[in-house]
């Protein structure tokens, strides 16, 4: 991304509205989808859990680590879920608002941790967007409870051809949405289920989980 210019992205739908030494002024975009509404299962409290920030500006780097060819986020099918994951946690991805179904391979031992819908901006958009974001996440038909963040502070680096950034270089912005962290998945398959939306913006993204 350029500085001053925002531009959509995904993970459970994330607009990208950061610049280089000030954030954007309005998100082109918008995130996700319908939030089911059934009580939650309470989020695990494993002790590798992030904190807002570091999980935030973790995600974001991981998204744009990748060129649009490989990119987890516009991945059609799973293809690329295993691009350049860390070493402590599994992210997974949403997508620019279409609708997707994939299949990843999860290594057992591993905690995930994905964003229903998400920002980066300046505090303004923030506030604006937390206003409108839903979303819920299933797993294995069982309701998980996300994590409310409304702005952390990132520095953000993207390689070039990234359909994050949208283009290459540093960007430093404010960080928010709605986020799930879960404890290791027990070896087998596993299903789940991520929608988010915020005003216009929807995603609905489905995943056949393989742990092990």
């Amino acid at each position: 991304m350029r500085t001053g210019r925002s531009s959509a992205l995904a993970a459970g739908a994330a607009v990208l509205a950061a610049a280089c030494t000030a954030p954007a002024s309005s998100p082109s975009a918008s995130p996700a989808a319908a939030a089911p509404s059934s009580p939650a299962a309470p989020a695990p409290a494993g002790a590798g859990r992030l904190d807002g920030a570091e999980l935030q500006g973790r995600w974001w780097n991981w998204a744009a680590s990748s060129p649009a060819r490989s990119n987890p986020v516009k991945d059609p099918d799973g293809t690329f879920c295993a691009e350049n994951q860390p070493a402590d946690v599994w992210f997974l991805a949403g997508s620019f608002g279409e609708e997707r179904q994939r299949t990843c391979s999860v290594p057992a031992g591993r905690p995930v941790a994905f964003p229903l819908v998400n920002l980066v901006a300046n505090a303004s958009d923030c506030a604006s967007w937390m206003k409108g974001a839903k979303g819920a996440a299933v797993l294995d038909g069982k309701p998980l409870t996300a994590e409310r963040y409304e702005g952390s502070a990132i520095r953000l680096t993207g390689v070039e051809g990234n359909p994050v950034t949208d283009g290459a270089g540093t960007f430093d912005g404010l960080a928010c949405g709605l986020w799930v962290q879960i404890d290791p998945l027990t070896p087998g398959p596993h299903t789940l289920r991520i929608a988010g939306s915020s005003g216009s913006f929807k995603l609905s993204v489905g995943y056949e989980l393989q742990v092990g």
